[in-house]
């Protein structure tokens, strides 16, 4: 099945002002649900078969830091479930396909603080505070009628934990867990990737996999686990490759690939028995049409 592609680069592309915003791409669902609606559209009329909803980095405490109360806040969560659920009914009605699935964005404790730990799994929270921070949020999304509950871009073994012991919970949901990785062995935080994707081994309706890497390097990473008992790589959707330059805060496109060259590596992917592929940060609903069409070619 094909996932949809990058949301806050996207918004970025269509003029959208969040660079800085503590809230990230979850701005618009408060400022331009419009617009956010219509990415979603995008990307389903593109051929994605899931539409990731923009809650990656909306939490409880980070809609209260703005200003919002606790019920409001969880209205935002629902709200971002029906934009990509309204999203998918103007799919069917455009072109007569079936209705793309709906997974809830969860992204890790760090994406909250807004501070570059999220690409490191380096806080301090113990598991009791992590579990604290992504409970309510994923009941508010599984009774939002999200069909898929995906945690994503999480960086260690301790909150991937945590996140599966919560997904242990809702059985009836299929759910994926995807994890950041500073190399071919390694989660961000440093713990062995391999290690990080057996824990779901007791959870059949969780898959899990990789995202937010480069193209390039999930290759060698499925190459390292593929004799490892009970790791498996179900879920990819790597960035485009670009590399972001802090100190004037612009990407370096240099190092990024093109969808002729992110689809090459997406049939790699497939032919290794990757279930979902799809998009991370910088790819666009035209790297959304090739992977579906590279989809309807293995069908």
């Amino acid at each position: 099945m094909v996932l949809d592609g990058g949301l806050a680069s996207e918004l970025e592309r269509r003029g959208g002002a969040i660079d800085g915003d503590p809230l990230w791409s979850a701005r618009l669902l408060l400022d331009n649900p419009e617009l956010m609606e219509d990415i979603h559209l995008a990307y389903g009329l593109a051929g994605a078969d899931i539409l990731t909803t923009a809650t990656y980095q909306a939490s409880l405490p980070g809609l209260g830091a703005a200003g919002l109360s606790v019920s409001a806040s969880c209205a935002v969560l629902a709200k971002a479930v029906q934009l990509a659920q309204q999203a998918g009914t103007r799919c069917v009605q455009s072109c007569d396909v079936k209705p793309p699935l709906v997974a809830a964005s969860m992204g890790p404790y760090g994406a909250h603080l807004a501070d570059g730990s999220e690409y490191t799994g380096a806080y301090t929270q113990d598991k009791a505070a992590l579990r604290a921070f992504h409970e309510e949020r994923m009941a508010v999304l599984a009774e939002a009628g999200a069909n898929i509950l995906a945690c994503e871009s999480i960086p260690s073994l301790a909150e991937g934990e945590v996140l599966l012991d919560l997904l242990g919970t809702y059985p009836h949901l299929p759910c994926w867990i995807s994890f950041t990785c500073r190399d071919a062995l390694h989660v961000s935080h440093g713990e062995p990737v391999a290690d990080c994707l057996a824990m779901a081994a007791d959870f059949p309706h969780v898959l899990t996999g990789v995202n937010c890497l480069h193209p390039h390097l999930v290759g060698c990473l499925m190459t390292s686990v593929r004799d490892t008992d009970s790791a498996s790589v179900q879920v990819v959707y790597a960035n485009r490759g670009d590399t972001w330059i802090s100190g004037r805060r612009s990407w370096d496109t240099s190092t990024g690939l093109d969808d002729d060259a992110y689809t090459a590596c997406a049939m790699d992917w497939a032919q290794r028995g990757t279930l979902l592929i799809g998009g991370c940060c910088r790819t666009t609903p035209s790297t959304t049409a090739r992977l579906a069409a590279l989809s309807a070619a293995l069908a």
